[in-house]
């Protein structure tokens, strides 16, 4: 995945930065926001109170935001804002899982979003702390099946058209063309893959699509292929 980070420093840079973009938020926000360094980590402590981050996107990407903390739970908060003071990311929208041996609460969330200037708002209880990463967006083509076939007894062979950017392609088959029951679902590093024990003598039906995932676990997928069919040899 493609990765960056953009280094600017001193209070002048960071107001030439806000003005260049045209930035329309809070005052609150703008007047208080310190400057965030994508893929840094960052700890601090709020006391039941909002601090602010500042922080730019050169191209469209895929932002995703973690962040861990201790005894804090519900009152651990992050909002993310756009330069005209827009939600972009709610509060509610943060995904929370508590690993309850540690007391830690684990967030997480992830959005698509424009090149621009962002705000993080962070409401904290206590000690916090959070990372922000942008990948270059990703967008898949549309899947397509290059040849099915059965050549073996209870078996098929798909042969996927190959896709830039793809860790590799979700094959989906049934016997019900409509895809409503019965589905079954497997996932292939390469672009051909046989699949076995199947039902000798049945017609199964057959759609793929390229995927991949940001590194934050996030799966990307293109859209599927026409469907194609195949009697499995007996």
């Amino acid at each position: 995945m493609q990765k960056w980070t953009k280094r600017i420093t001193g209070g002048l840079l960071i107001l030439a930065l806000l003005t260049m973009y045209g930035v329309t938020a809070k005052a609150s926000m703008a007047d208080e926001a310190e400057y965030y360094e994508l893929e840094t980590e960052y700890r601090g402590y709020a006391n039941w109170s909002s601090r602010y981050f500042v922080f730019q996107i050169p191209e469209k990407a895929y932002v995703s935001l973690r962040s861990e903390g201790s005894g804090v739970g519900d009152y651990l908060e992050y909002t993310i804002y756009s330069s005209e003071g827009n939600e972009v990311l709610e509060s509610k929208d943060v995904f929370t899982s508590h690993n309850m041996v540690t007391d830690t609460y684990c967030k997480t969330a992830g959005r698509i979003l424009p090149a621009g200037t962002y705000y993080l708002e962070v409401y904290s209880a206590g000690d916090f702390s959070f990372r922000i990463q942008a990948e270059k967006f990703i967008k898949l083509p549309k899947g397509e099946i290059v040849a099915l076939n059965s050549q073996g007894k209870g078996q098929m062979t798909v042969q996927c058209g190959y896709a830039a950017d793809a860790l590799g392609y979700r094959i989906q088959y049934s016997t019900d063309y409509r895809f409503k029951k019965k589905v079954k679902t497997i996932y292939s590093p390469t672009t051909t893959k046989t699949i076995k024990k199947l039902k000798k003598g049945k017609r199964y039906y057959v759609k793929v699509c390229p995927f991949t995932t940001y590194d934050d676990g996030t799966n990307v997928y293109g859209n599927n292929s026409y469907v194609k069919t195949v009697v499995v040899r007996r």
